[in-house]
This record gives structure tokens, C-alpha cells and sequence, in this order.
């Protein structure tokens, strides 16, 4: 290390670094361009840093230089920035930062109330900051309250909306530090071109068996989600809040180097079955000869609509059917959709055969052979199709789902059979290899079937074979015991003890004959005294004969109810059926929902992600 500079320690020779003439930000304490001997920059797209020297691409603003100061020199930035935006050492842990973020926020002015909803607004809406410097929502405003002034977006980012994040981050610390187990799920996402981002959700059941889950932070890492760049931003994210040791399971993209990176630091990985049907869906519509029948199905479509005599004939005789043929040209090959939209169209094959007599271009009919591919389209995807709405079905879907849904699809749904023409024959095939492929790591496999095990809908694990279920038993039994022996339960000991181990002389007492004759034999068990491994297997033998529930019932509810009955499996409910299916909401996965909440995650300032992300997703603390 070299010379100091305003009180920091840079590299020797960076001094000879040239900054932005106009540059203001304080940023720029740490960074610098390359110049010529005359001091002008070669080259403005790479600026350097002087702690590290480590070159970073430079795209007219601050980001990435306050981005690679916080993770990479966060020391120097919190003496750079002051008490305000000091970002908390990942070292410290939550009680302190709790603290930190407390003492911060007690001299906080208050707001007015126009100035809140502008600042809910933008949470709610996930709108970027500067929404409000639009001449469209000064005019509005000025509409609304003449004499009310907009406060600036930097007086929004950096009062009020850290205020809020703030607040809310002391409420998700209260709910985290209680936890005992918790479940990750990430959320890799692509902000722009050269720019991704991890975001963590924490979940879990508490006491009175309600699902929750919290946003706890989004962080930066390479665009193409590299092991080390995924890994530090789990890191920082889980020693930042305390939860390294207290998360098992992490549910992610099936991607190699995100399963490594979580194994890195200590979690076991769980592949999103939502992204996991999505390729198989899509195996189906990329199949050359499914590609060329759609493409052919946008031609007649494109066809009829462009005749006005067809287009309103089916508008006043099938204007459902016309919905469906719009959404067809618009957005039909959208995976989660497709099906619907097929099927109206086979539903209609007859009345769309009579269209195309009427039609002029002869090249776009579709044949005989060509219909024959739509159905067996239609009878891939609709065991898919169910599946995916079976996961949408609910608020929440566990993990426990995940086994008995991709069993029934290999085994019955999807296995070929010798009605099957030779394309169906071999696009089953292919997700068939493509699902048990997915889903082969023993690790993977036994913690679902726990999951399933302690689910009341699947608790016989029917859809098992005996070896596995014999051993799904057994892990059960080991997991419930070490979870009791963790925090045993009143009135459980960890070990058997004998009773009247030292009884006082007054409560000694003769011994009858036939407890002399057989005492040693026969050894009379007292419930009090049982160990915590005989509990658990007693409370699964009781768990697996109890009377059936519906396939309907929500899982939950019912320990919500039966929960004082197994009380060692309640634990264990409560960490593995917290573990979620996908690692993303189901709705951003199976509707447009997810397309539009990336289209504004991209819009906003890479500054303001981490904050406007947290508050809009854990919003109900507000």
C-alpha cells in the first residue's frame, strides 16, 4: 500500500489516475480513469479502483463504483459516506445491527401526508424514484394540490424511503431473531445487460402454523450468476442477518454453479419444480415439428384476421374463439398459456376447417396430419398445464407437493404408451429423461420425501416403493428426534431413565411375587420415561394409521389442529413444509404477473434496488 489520500490508503502509482472533470460524486475518491501523458482518459468505459485496482466497467453513472465499495471495501466506504448510508459489517450480529438501525431512526422529521403517498406509491408500484420528476406526475400533482411542492427524488431515496426501509428492517430483524429453522429461496434476476441481482426471501411456519416469508435483501452479482458471485452475496446476506446456521434448505434455479455456490455455504439445494416444468413445456413447443404446426397455426390465424368478412363472422359466432386466436398471435407461445389457447382451438377444429374453404391462400390451411400434431400436443400439455395450475392453486405451495406431482407426470401422465404416435412416443420420452435427470440426487430426493411424509394428504407415501419408504420412516424419525433433543419439549427426556432411579427410604416399598418373578423380564414402560427417539417412532406409527385426509385439504390447517397430538412431528413440519416448491411466487412463474414485475425490478436505479425491492415485497410491514 502507498500514499494516503484525505486519510485513505491507496495503491502506490494511482494517484496518476485521471477523474471526470465534472465529476462531484464522493465516490470518486476511490476510482479513476487511465490516462495519457498529457492526463487525457484512453478509455472512459473502464474506470479503476484505487484500494484494488481492479478494473470495472463504466457506463456514465455511480453504481458500480458504490456497488464494488460496499462488498468490496466496506470499511473505507462507511468512513467515506459517515453515519448517513453506513452500511452495518456483515460481522455484526443482529441484536447489534437492530440497534444500529434504531439509533438511526429516532430524529427522523415527520412527513406530511401527500409526501407518504407519493413515497407508498412508489413502494407499492415498484416505480423508480425519479418517477416523480416526470412532467406527467408534476402535472397531476398540481392538479390534485396546487399548492403542494414535490420534494425531489434525491430528498425522497435518501430520507424518506430509507426512513422506511429502516422501519421495516427493525421489524423483519424482531421476526428473523426469533427463528429457530428457517428455508431460502433465490431469486436471480437480470437488471440489465451487464447487471444481475440475488434476491433472498426468508421463510417459515411460526407458532400457529401460518406460512410467512420476508424479503431480506437484493446484492449484485456477475451477469451470468458465477459460483463465487453467487456465494459472497449469500454470505454477506445471511451473516448480515444471522441466519447461516439456522437455514437447511435453499430453493433456486437448476443451474450447476448456483447449486455449488449454495453448497458452498452449507445449505442443501432444492431445484424450483417451477422452472423445471417450464422446460418441459418448453421441450414440447421446440420440437421441430411442433414449431413448424404453430408457425403454420399463426399463418392461418394472421389469414382469417386479415379478411374482414371472416374476421367478423367470427366475431359474431365464436367471439370467445376470437379472444383465444388474438392471445394466439399476441402471446401464444408463451408456455404457461399455450395450452388454453390450443385448446380452444382444437375445441374448434371443425368450425375453423369450414373457415379455411373460405380462405383464398391455399399455403397456410392446415392438413390433416398437421391437426393430428395439435392433438397430440394438447395431450402432452395437459397434465403439465394441471400441474402448473395445482402449484398456483394456493397462496402458498410446499415442498411436500413436488414428489407426488413429478411422479404421477414420469410414471402415468407422461409414460409412453402404444396408442402413442411416434412424436408424442418421443417428446414423452425426452421429459421423461429430462424429469428423472432433475430429480436423481439421492440428497434431493430423500428431503422431499420427508416433506411428503409430514404432509396429512401423503403421509403413507403410497406413490414410493418399499425400500425408500422403509427408509423415508427412519430419516423421519432420526430428524424429529434431533429437532426434540435441540429444544426438548417439557416432559420429554433425551434418554430413558429409569423410574425411582434414587428413591428416598421412606418410598421404599416390598416388592410383590410377581414383580419378583418378572420384573426383569418384563419391563414396564412409563410413557414419562421414554426417550425421545421411542416418542418419535411412537408419534409416526400414530401419524401413518390416522384416518386419511382429502387431497384438498391444506396441510397447515390441519397441524394447526393435530399439532398438540404429534408434537415432535409439528417440529418437524414446521421446518420442512416451510421449505417452498418455487423459488419465486407461483404467480410470477405461471401468469403475466412474473413479466411485469421484472419489467419494472429492470426500470429501476441500480442505487435504489435493494431498498425499493425490500419495502415493495415486505410491504404489509408498513
Amino acid at each position: 500500500m502507498g500514499h494516503p489520500s484525505s486519510g485513505f490508503q491507496l495503491l502506490e502509482g494511482t494517484h496518476n489516475l485521471v477523474s471526470l472533470g465534472r465529476a462531484q460524486s464522493r465516490y470518486w475518491t476511490f476510482f479513476g480513469f487511465q490516462g495519457d501523458a498529457y492526463g487525457r482518459i484512453i478509455d472512459k468505459t473502464k474506470i479503476i479502483c484505487k484500494l484494488c485496482g481492479v478494473r470495472l466497467s463504466y457506463s456514465g453513472n455511480t453504481t458500480n463504483l458504490r456497488q464494488h465499495l460496499i462488498y468490496k471495501h466496506r470499511r473505507e466506504y462507511n468512513e467515506l459516506v459517515g453515519g448517513q448510508g453506513t452500511i452495518p459489517d456483515a460481522q455484526k450480529n443482529v441484536e447489534t445491527l437492530s440497534r444500529d438501525f434504531a439509533a438511526r431512526a429516532v430524529a427522523t422529521p415527520p412527513v406530511g401526508r401527500s409526501t407518504k403517498a407519493i413515497a407508498d406509491f412508489i413502494v407499492r408500484d415498484l416505480m423508480p424514484v425519479e418517477v416523480v420528476e416526470g412532467e406527467g406526475f408534476i402535472q397531476m400533482i398540481g392538479t390534485l394540490d396546487p399548492n403542494y411542492k414535490i420534494p425531489a427524488a434525491s430528498f425522497l431515496a435518501h430520507t424518506i424511503l430509507q426512513e422506511m426501509q429502516i422501519q421495516v428492517k427493525l421489524k423483519v430483524i424482531e421476526f428473523v431473531k426469533s427463528l429457530q429453522h428457517c428455508s431460502v429461496s433465490l431469486d436471480l434476476w437480470k437488471h440489465c445487460s451487464s447487471l444481475s441481482y440475488l434476491t433472498l426471501t426468508v421463510h417459515y411456519i411460526d407458532d400457529t402454523f401460518e406460512f410467512k416469508n420476508k424479503v431480506l435483501s437484493s446484492h449484485p452479482v456477475s451477469e451470468d450468476f458465477t459460483i463465487e458471485s453467487v456465494k459472497t452475496a449469500l454470505m454477506d446476506i445471511a451473516d448480515e442477518w444471522d441466519i447461516r446456521t439456522r437455514t437447511a434448505f435453499a430453493v433456486g434455479l437448476n443451474n450447476t454453479d448456483v447449486k455449488l455456490a449454495v453448497s458452498k455455504v452449507g445449505w442443501k439445494f432444492l431445484p424450483c419444480v417451477g422452472y423445471i416444468l417450464k422446460a418441459c413445456v418448453e421441450s414440447v413447443l421446440f420440437h421441430p415439428r411442433v414449431v413448424d404446426v404453430l408457425n403454420k397455426c399463426s399463418k392461418f390465424v394472421a389469414a382469417v384476421f386479415s379478411s374482414a368478412v371472416l374476421n367478423d363472422e367470427v366475431s359474431s359466432q365464436e367471439p370467445l374463439l376470437k379472444v383465444h386466436l388474438k392471445m394466439f398471435l399476441r402471446d401464444g407461445r408463451k408456455w404457461y398459456s399455450i395450452y388454453n389457447v390450443l385448446q380452444s382451438v382444437g375445441d374448434h377444429k371443425k368450425y375453423l376447417c369450414g373457415l379455411s374453404e373460405k380462405l383464398s391462400e391455399k399455403d397456410v390451411l392446415l392438413q390433416q396430419d398437421d391437426w393430428a400434431v395439435v392433438q397430440d400436443i394438447l395431450d402432452i400439455l395437459k397434465p403439465l398445464a394441471i400441474a402448473t395450475s395445482t402449484f398456483t392453486k394456493d397462496h402458498f405451495t410446499s415442498l411436500s407437493l413436488v414428489k407426488p406431482v413429478i411422479t404421477s407426470l414420469i410414471y402415468k401422465h407422461l409414460a409412453p404408451n402404444e396408442w402413442d404416435s411416434e412424436l408424442a412416443r418421443n417428446i414423452k420420452n425426452s421429459i421423461h429423461e429430462d424429469l428423472t435427470m432433475r430429480y436423481a440426487d439421492k440428497e434431493v430426493s430423500q428431503v422431499l420425501n420427508l416433506a411428503c411424509a409430514l404432509d396429512p394428504r401423503f403421509r403413507g407415501l403410497d406413490f414410493l416403493n418399499q425400500v425408500d419408504r422403509v427408509e423415508t420412516f427412519h430419516l423421519l424419525k432420526l430428524e424429529a428426534s434431533q429437532l426434540a433433543k435441540s429444544q426438548l419439549p417439557e416432559g420429554i427426556s433425551s434418554t430413558p431413565e429409569p423410574c425411582n432411579s434414587s428413591p428416598s427410604p421412606k418410598k421404599l416399598k416390598q416388592e410383590s411375587g410377581i414383580e419378583f418373578l418378572l420384573g426383569d423380564l418384563c419391563n414396564v414402560r412409563n410413557s414419562s420415561t421414554n426417550s425421545v427417539s421411542q416418542q418419535a417412532e411412537q408419534e409416526i406409527s400414530s401419524f401413518q394409521t390416522s384416518e386419511a385426509t382429502s387431497l384438498c385439504q391444506d396441510p397447515l390447517q390441519w397441524w394447526k389442529m393435530h399439532h398438540t397430538q404429534y408434537p415432535l412431528l409439528a417440529r418437524a413440519a414446521q421446518k420442512l413444509l416451510a421449505v417452498p416448491a418455487t423459488c419465486v411466487s407461483t404467480t410470477w412463474l405461471f401468469t403475466d404477473a412474473g413479466s411485469m414485475v421484472q419489467k419494472k425490478r429492470s426500470s429501476l436505479t441500480p442505487e435504489h434496488v435493494d431498498m425499493l425491492v425490500f419495502l415493495n415485497r415486505n410491504s404489509s410491514l408498513l
